[in-house]
């Protein structure tokens, strides 16, 4: 499909032309560039032209990061999983919503105490920042209580949870996404279900810190030292990745190859099938620009 029929007029002030400039990317995973059979990321298969559309930025020096949703792994475990797929991916450019978590209570709750629902992808990135984190005795100290991808989720923990929730403790969460692109069709976002249950108990909505909270893409800014107006968001979600980036005042690319393949032409910025067109469109821009 051709630039015209993507941008009515071809104006240089469309937003989409100026999400084809040579501004900052931040790009989902799941469904975007890759389907994996669970948040686990098994054996994730890349999708059409991912592989070079991240070859191509690195050679063009466009500076990028990934967010995902995902908690079930670390950000490093993530990367050596997309590595092992084909994809051109380095440590400290893919974020996690713990990666937004540890930046939010260094800054803004230096020295509270945090009781995590979650396994290692979830408590790891908080405790490489120095945030103290409580085990179940101790969760009723807690100031927030963090909820991330946690399969062994026991009735005790949930208990903890609770309590440390009726308390005054702050409730957060990862995601609240209840499914995900995946191979074979969409799959359950645990997180979201060990959500739904706190949430239910204690008769409290959390604090979103995954997408689509604005906060995801102000930790992207700051990694990427650029105003957050500058970023520019590609992901297949509507819901998710489109609505964040209108939440923050950035450009939305929607990729047609995980979750809304039928949206309609405007639902962003700029709408297109896959990378690989994402590609010839930016490839493109440079040489009118140039």
């Amino acid at each position: 499909m051709s630039q015209e029929r993507r941008l009515p007029g071809n104006a240089d002030n469309h937003p989409g032309v100026i999400a084809l400039h040579e501004r900052p990317l931040v790009l989902d995973v799941d469904g975007t560039l890759i389907l994996a059979d669970s948040e686990q990321w098994n054996e994730p298969r890349p999708l059409l032209g991912a592989a070079e559309f991240l070859t191509a930025l690195r050679e063009m020096g466009r500076p990028f990061l990934l967010l995902t949703n995902g908690t079930a792994r670390t950000p490093d475990d993530y990367v050596e999983r997309l590595q092992a797929a084909g994809l051109d991916v380095r440590p400290g450019e893919l974020l996690t919503p713990a990666v937004v978590a540890a930046e939010l209570l260094v800054h803004h709750y230096p020295g509270e105490p945090v009781f995590v629902l979650g396994d290692n992808g979830t408590r790891q990135p908080l405790a490489a920042r120095g945030i103290r984190l409580l085990d179940r005795s101790e969760a009723t100290a807690a100031r927030i209580v963090f909820v991330g991808w946690a399969p062994a989720l026991t009735y005790e923990d949930l208990t903890a949870a609770a309590r440390a929730i009726w308390q005054g403790a702050e409730f957060w969460t990862a995601v609240t996404a209840r499914a995900l692109a995946a191979q074979g069709g969409r799959a359950p976002a645990m997180g979201g279900a060990i959500m739904a249950a706190v949430a239910h108990v204690t008769a409290t909505q959390p604090r979103l810190i995954g997408k689509p909270a604005p906060e995801a893409l102000e930790v992207a800014a700051r990694s990427l030292r650029t105003p957050l107006h500058e970023l520019v968001m590609i992901g297949d979600d509507l819901e998710i990745d489109v609505s964040m980036a209108r939440r923050a005042g950035c450009s939305a690319i929607l990729v047609r190859t995980g979750t809304d393949r039928d949206a309609p032409a405007d639902a962003a910025d700029l709408s297109v099938e896959n990378l690989s067109e994402l590609l010839s469109l930016i490839k493109g821009n440079r040489r009118h620009y140039s």
